[in-house]
């Protein structure tokens, strides 16, 4: 038994390098394997935490579809000549999706805006109160909400078209400024152009809208005026 322990030994020291180099080979394979399993293990952890986040995310995209109000605003032209009743625009806001509340035209722009016929040049004149913002809510959440008017301003806008035909075509632009209470209690604001087309427009748009009629403000015009109108409009275009 003593002579294989000493034989043991002399193995030992005689390969001594050897065993010094399968050692570490040994301990950085088995280093490299479970540095592997632990990148495979963080990968699946990584796959698991996106996976969770995408159906979160699409979670959190559905409720705000669901919850974001869809308004269209619609125009229509009436009159009633059998009673003599001028020309009125009219304006009717619809919710087509989630509930609001609390719906109001806060602020509104126009203009009288001019197309010379001599070379094409564009004039705009700011406009007051084209429309009447103090329109009738329908008590609705959903459908139709809101309607507004022009009151009298389409049979004036008419007369003063007429009467400046030969100097130029004209057409009003029109801007609102409106807000709701969402359902989630939020107050929104959102900005329209209503004539001559009903588009939504940005709050950078409504900004530069807003100091450019605040800057010509100081030649003002209501429409009901239309002699002084007309004399002003042909003083602007000779």
């Amino acid at each position: 038994m003593k002579s294989k322990i000493i034989l043991f030994r002399s193995f030992l020291e005689r390969n001594k390098i050897f065993l010094e180099v399968l050692t570490a080979v040994v301990l950085t394979c088995t280093s490299i394997f479970v540095s592997f399993q632990a990148n495979n293990i963080a990968n699946q952890a990584n796959n698991i935490a996106n996976q969770a986040n995408i159906i979160s995310n699409t979670q959190t995209g559905i409720m705000k579809m669901e919850n974001t109000p869809s308004l269209e605003i619609r125009k229509t032209q009436t009159s009633n000549e059998s009673s003599g009743q001028d020309n009125v625009s009219k304006w009717t806001v619809l919710n087509n999706n989630s509930t609001i509340s609390n719906f109001e035209i806060e602020k509104q722009y126009a203009y009288l805006n001019i197309v010379r016929r001599e070379n094409s040049t564009e004039i705009n004149i700011p406009l007051m109160e084209y429309i009447d913002i103090e329109g009738r809510s329908t008590g609705r959440n959903e459908g139709l909400i809101y309607e507004f008017d022009n009151k009298n301003c389409s049979k004036n806008e008419l007369l003063t078209r007429q009467a400046i035909w030969d100097y130029g075509y004209t057409q009003i632009k029109s801007y609102i400024e409106i807000t709701y209470t969402n359902v989630l209690t939020k107050k929104e604001t959102k900005y329209y152009q209503i004539t001559p087309l009903i588009q939504e427009i940005s709050e950078k748009e409504w900004a530069s809208i807003k100091n450019d009629w605040s800057g010509k403000s100081k030649n003002v015009m209501h429409l009901q005026d239309v002699e002084a109108n007309v004399k002003k409009i042909k003083n602007y275009i000779e």
